[in-house]
């Protein structure tokens, strides 16, 4: 059984909203678990055993949010049980500000972490629409399998 782990940090509950979003739609492909977990209840020691991620943020002052910054030093820290997984991001943020998403990304890929699809991103609450492109972002990355380390 795979397993996808969707990590993120949400003070207003807009992160929140495309996490289980993007949860779901992992969920939409059999033979995988789901984990859904707020970057302050995570390690990176319980994420190196998962197969692919998901790791969503609000932007604060063009950046993501410092509790998923811990843990993604964490990630690169241990990046030897990360290179080659696949991973996606997502990221919201007030008056079009979501410049978390590019700076999740460049962490992950610092960690050997294997981008496989464009971030998904909200202005503010995820509007119906948004929230699909979460779920077909989910599925998408539950549907991936990592590759062997550079």
């Amino acid at each position: 059984m795979s397993k996808v782990f969707v990590v993120y940090c949400s003070r207003t509950g807009n992160t929140e909203k495309m996490a289980e979003a993007v949860a779901e739609g992992a969920k939409r492909v059999s033979g995988v678990e789901v984990s859904l977990r707020k970057a302050q209840d995570t390690s990176a020691d319980e994420l190196a055993g998962a197969d692919a991620f998901a790791f969503g943020s609000p932007t604060y002052f063009g950046h993501m949010a410092g509790l998923l910054h811990n843990l993604l030093e964490e990630v690169y820290i241990a990046r030897g049980k990360f290179a080659g997984k696949p991973f996606v991001a997502f990221a919201s943020g007030e008056g079009g500000e979501v410049d978390a998403l590019q700076s999740i990304e460049d962490v992950c890929r610092a960690a050997r972490l294997r981008k496989c699809a464009e971030g998904v991103t909200s202005t503010g609450a995820p509007d119906e629409y948004t929230a699909e492109r979460c779920r077909e972002l989910g599925e998408r990355l539950a549907r991936l399998r990592p590759e062997a380390s550079p």
